[in-house]
């Protein structure tokens, strides 16, 4: 039997083959490498969204001459045609005057040395421009005093500048082991206002890191003899009356635009409505102090206390976050506290502007007046030519996402809760039930639903229709007089987004960990729960990365036959990345956020934001989820539409969902809907929300078309019959009177009386029976 002969390749071919195989894969991974660092380590197309900071060159000081010394002891440095601005060198303090009814506004109070309340350290405070926490070389926090630790030593310098002065403070010993900083504090009046600026990027470190400062804290303060309130932002807007005797219960204190997710704990203890305005006022009877933040906004937190707390005074002012440090222990599991400290201090030009309101403008009415004729005159805020009915808010929730399997292996499955032809339906039955105005925003439309993958591509999801459906529902609301919005998230991205690059493309930490989040668990607290479904958790989109999502959705929902965009976060989410080879600050974060609201705004369709900021307000056609109640902080003793008396008759809004207001009487919703002269807002699905149970969107258990249409229906109406009147009118003023009862003018003569109480009250001779509204004014 003959043996099998063995067939060898020749050693040189096995070589080339290895060899072969070696140099696909080689550029392979070399063409994947340079893609990786092309398209994420590179890209860096944010970047002309950016504004650079300026910084002026101080000169020798140089007071004016000031032949009517307006105010004795101090020099002019500065007048406009209303206003002279005044320093006094040695203290640092200054004083506006204001020539059209001779009130003068100080830095700080004249009388510190006297306060019956004060301590020593609050004495100090008193007496001090800037109140500064740092952190030492073990990032442990400090506070320096502007008075205490710079101007009481004379480590004080002055320099003029245009329109202002420069000071510049040394806090600290002059000593080489010693904390010190060197920080400058710029005055500039420009017409009927006073900006004052710390430029972040000029603040000298030595030995120590400056976290945070108190801009200003007692300007404008009013004294406990006094009479008047604080406006705060808190939600729709609050009151806090001076010397309201709470002395027990806590400042006021909110961030500007809410916490940066970088920032905030991973465990949620309570739910608040953020801060929509970057505002707050100090009113007195016949005049009032509007401070407002033109820089630094999204780092800020705004706080307000009052009298016989820690001094005399009633006061409220601005507190800038330059850096943050991120604790270990959050991440993993250590047992100690264990924290990186961010190198440098933001570069921003921490600004508040400070604007003298007389008496035309008085009270939370006038500032509301004038932020608002200063939005229009910016181009902020534009009028709408709008007359009667209001508009009908209504989501419309069209693909949802489920579990299913297939041979042992799970996935996500797409189903329809309302098809297009069923939201035509939807619409068509609100139209019979007399609901024409509508505004639809149609949620779950593309890329596989509801919690839908990253906005790069455009894929309507065909359990729900096709591009010639939505063009016919377009058209259909269209033709009614409504408007159709499809909705859109950029910056959460779902973890069920298999193709979203997270370690490449998400914020990070400073730390270094990816920035995540989800639901809150009910056990723990912790809000990054995915309960059992991974759509309900998701990445933060870094903001280095959101203008290509925007650029590559924008270019192909031009496409698309809607009218309107919905922007599901982008109006009210704003996240800095910490990435320490690039870092985003939150302001930086706010320019690229705005570049993207032009590019969207450049497709032709109509914008609609979610509990709009209010940068988000120049883009927007339409705002949802807009605030209609205040947080109910205690120190507040009111609270008053501001938001509303901002933008009425500017942008169309609504409330929050109906859906969820557990009450059986629709009175208070009603009544509440009417006085922030607010659309109401509902979601509705045609199949039944039960079929939702076992998804990532059984919160949303009550969304039954046909269970809420009645009640939609009689809430829009009685809103309707009262604000239809009003629609294209500005909020001339919101009085409270006594009793609780309620009044509010507009710009169109027509006056609402609101009477929240269970029983009847007047105005002179109008009655407004309890629990009711009534229209005064021609009809």
């Amino acid at each position: 039997m003959a043996k099998e002969k063995s067939v060898r390749l020749p050693v040189s071919r096995v070589k080339k083959t290895v060899l072969c195989i070696l140099a696909v894969a080689m550029i392979a991974a070399l063409s994947y490498l340079i893609y990786y660092l092309v398209h994420y380590q590179f890209y860096s197309g944010y970047k002309k969204y950016l504004t650079a900071g300026t910084y002026e060159e101080g000169r020798a000081y140089a007071p004016m001459a000031d032949p009517g010394k307006d105010v004795a002891g101090m020099d002019l440095v500065a007048e406009s045609d209303v206003l002279k601005l005044y320093t006094d060198t040695k203290s640092g303090y200054v004083a506006l005057f204001d020539k059209r009814n001779g009130k003068t506004v100080y830095s700080n109070p004249l009388n510190a040395d006297e306060d019956s309340v004060a301590n020593k350290v609050n004495v100090d405070y008193l007496k001090s421009q800037m109140i500064v926490q740092y952190y030492n070389s073990d990032i442990i926090t400090g506070t320096f005093d502007s008075y205490s630790a710079g101007v009481s030593k004379g480590n004080l310098k002055v320099e003029s500048i245009d329109r202002g002065v420069r000071y510049i403070y040394t806090l600290g010993e002059n000593k080489d082991d010693s904390i010190r900083f060197e920080i400058p504090l710029e005055y500039r009046l420009i017409d009927d206002h006073l900006e004052v600026s710390v430029p972040a990027a000029q603040i000298k470190e030595f030995n120590g890191s400056v976290y945070r400062i108190q801009l200003l804290r007692y300007f404008g303060a009013a004294s406990k003899e006094e009479t008047g309130y604080t406006v705060v932002p808190n939600g729709a807007g609050s009151l806090i009356e001076f010397n309201n005797g709470k002395t027990g219960e806590a400042a006021y204190a909110q961030y500007i635009y809410g916490l940066d997710p970088l920032v905030s704990d991973y465990s949620t203890t309570e739910n608040t409505l953020n801060v929509k305005l970057p505002l707050y006022a100090l009113c007195r009877e016949d005049s009032s102090v509007l401070a407002t933040v033109e820089e630094g906004a999204p780092v800020a937190l705004i706080s307000a206390d009052i009298s016989g707390k820690y001094n005399d005074y009633n006061y409220a002012y601005t507190t800038f976050v330059l850096r943050n440090a991120d604790n270990l222990r959050m991440f993993g599991n250590n047992t100690q506290d264990v924290f990186v400290l961010e190198k440098k201090p933001y570069d921003i030009n921490c600004t508040v502007r400070y604007t003298l309101l007389t008496e035309e403008n008085k009270g939370y009415n006038g500032v509301a007046a004038y932020y608002r004729r200063r939005l229009i005159s910016e181009g902020n805020l534009s009028r709408t030519e709008k007359e009667g009915d209001i508009p009908f808010y209504c989501d419309i929730i069209t693909g949802v996402r489920e579990t299913a399997h297939f041979l042992g292996v799970q996935y996500l499955n797409s189903f329809a809760m309302t098809s297009f032809d069923e939201a035509a339906e939807i619409s068509e039955e609100l139209s019979a039930l007399g609901l024409n105005n509508q505004v639809v925003n149609l949620q779950g439309w593309f890329n596989s639903g509801y919690y839908h993958k990253a906005a790069h591509d455009i894929r309507i999801v065909s359990e729900v229709g096709n591009r010639a459906g939505l063009s016919k529902l377009n058209n259909l609301i269209r033709e009614k007089g409504g408007r159709l919005y499809v909705d859109t998230a950029f910056q959460r991205v779902t973890f069920a987004d298999n193709g979203f690059n997270y370690k490449a493309e998400s914020s990070r930490y400073y730390s270094g960990y990816v920035v995540s989040f989800g639901s809150v668990d009910p056990t723990t607290l912790r809000n990054t729960a995915a309960l059992g479904y991974q759509e309900l958790r998701y990445d933060v989109l870094s903001p280095a990365y959101l203008p290509r999502y925007v650029a590559q959705f924008a270019s192909k929902i031009k496409k698309y036959d809607v009218d309107g965009i919905s922007l599901r976060d982008l109006g009210s989410d704003l996240a800095s990345d910490k990435r320490r080879t690039r870092i985003i600050d939150r302001e930086q974060a706010l320019d690229i956020v705005k570049g993207q609201f032009t590019e969207l705004e450049n497709t032709g369709k109509n914008l609609m934001t979610a509990a709009s900021n209010a940068y988000a307000f120049k883009y927007s056609t339409d705002i949802i989820n807009a605030p209609v109640y205040s947080n109910d902080y205690r120190i507040t003793d009111y609270d008053i539409p501001l938001y509303a008396m901002i933008i009425h008759g500017h942008i169309s809004y609504s409330s929050e969902l109906l859906n969820y207001v557990d009450d059986e009487d629709l009175t208070p919703t009603i009544l509440m809907l009417i006085e922030n002269g607010a659309s109401p807002h509902y979601v509705f699905t045609k199949e039944e929300s039960s079929r939702m149970k076992n998804t990532a969107m059984n919160s949303y258990y009550c969304t039954t078309f046909d269970n809420w249409k009645d009640e939609a229906a009689y809430v829009y109406k009685s809103v309707n019959d009262i604000l239809k009147h009003v629609t294209g009118a500005e909020i001339v003023s919101h009085e409270i009177l006594s009793a609780g009862l309620r009044k509010i003018t507009y710009s169109n003569g027509k006056v609402i009386y609101l009477n929240p109480t269970e029983f009847d009250l007047k105005d002179g001779l109008t009655t407004v029976p309890a629990m009711s509204a009534r229209l005064e004014g021609d009809r």
